[in-house]
């Protein structure tokens, strides 16, 4: 009897142990997920990394990706209005386009916002999948169909931003947990028949809009141009209308010492207006004398000059 009590304890234990892990789960911070309850989604999403309680046994969890997922469409061939301006069989100029298909690849990120309602209405990633690939598809043919092959090469960005505008409305109102964040175009691939024509096409609308913004540049170059020019020209205006006022002002000024000078020794400034023309009066390489002798009544060009030999 004792070791058949023994063989119940030893035996308890492991299964004690069995409960208390089975009580428990951690969901990481890559992971969120919901309880199940016999296959019945029980209480809220768990989308915070932590430790979380389940009832042992009649209690289960499924975990989601909540990291950014990618969905990567197959390429698909899309019907357009053809080139604009013209005609695929005989170039010519023309407002009427044949349709043109051309197959566009294109990818896109995703993430599930809401477990509880991604599980009910979704279920997993690959449904998820499966679901995207009719609703991208189909927004990107609605926004690519009705437009010429030149404005989708050019364009694209704008295009997919439609696609995406438009998607998400659709997934806010079938409300099954998922978000699209964007979609790319990878590659758009043209048939043989009109790739010369693309590429022509887009050539010449980049010469188009280089021969724009060249224009442009010139542009604004004489116009910045004519601003310095306009601003040197009122700059050496207004220098030239100071210096006429610096040099009225220093003429009058000279003109006052000269008369001050003058009326206060007449003798002097008849002497020194003298000293001032001499240089031109008896030229260069030539000496004279003056004598004080009869200062102030001599005549300075009495006096004898002689030649420097």
């Amino acid at each position: 009897m004792g070791n058949y009590f023994k063989f119940i304890k030893i035996g308890f234990i492991p299964f004690i142990l069995f409960i208390l892990m089975d009580s428990f789960f951690i969901i990481n911070e890559f992971e969120q997920g919901i309880v199940l309850q016999f296959g019945k989604p029980m209480g809220e999403s768990k989308t915070t990394a932590g430790f979380y309680f389940k009832s042992p046994f009649i209690q289960n969890v499924i975990k989601f990706e909540k990291r950014i997922l990618e969905w990567d469409g197959a390429a698909t061939e899309i019907p357009t209005k053809g080139m604009k301006g013209k005609n695929h069989s005989s170039m010519v100029e023309s407002d009427k386009q044949e349709t043109t298909n051309i197959f566009i690849d294109t990818f896109a990120r995703w993430k599930i916002t809401d477990p509880l309602k991604f599980y009910t209405r979704v279920n997993n990633e690959t449904s998820a999948q499966s679901r995207l690939d009719g609703i991208i598809d189909g927004k990107i043919r609605d926004k690519i169909a009705p437009k010429y092959i030149n404005d989708v090469v050019k364009n694209s960005d704008q295009i997919m931003e439609e696609a995406l505008s438009a998607v998400t409305k659709e997934l806010r109102n079938l409300d099954i947990g998922i978000e699209v964040l964007g979609i790319e175009i990878k590659r758009v691939t043209f048939n043989d028949q009109i790739m010369p024509q693309v590429f022509d096409r887009m050539a010449s609308e980049q010469e188009a809009e280089a021969a724009k913004f060249e224009g442009q540049g010139k542009a604004k170059r004489a116009e910045i141009l004519g601003i310095i020019n306009r601003d040197v020209d009122q700059i050496i205006s207004t220098a030239n209308k100071k210096s006429k006022i610096i040099e009225g002002i220093a003429d009058s000024s000279a003109a006052a010492l000269y008369a001050r000078t003058y009326n206060s020794d007449t003798q002097f400034y008849e002497l020194w207006k003298t000293f001032d023309i001499l240089p031109d009066a008896i030229g260069s390489k030539s000496t004279f004398w003056l004598s004080t002798q009869n200062y102030p009544n001599s005549n300075i060009f009495g006096v004898r000059p002689s030649v420097l030999k």
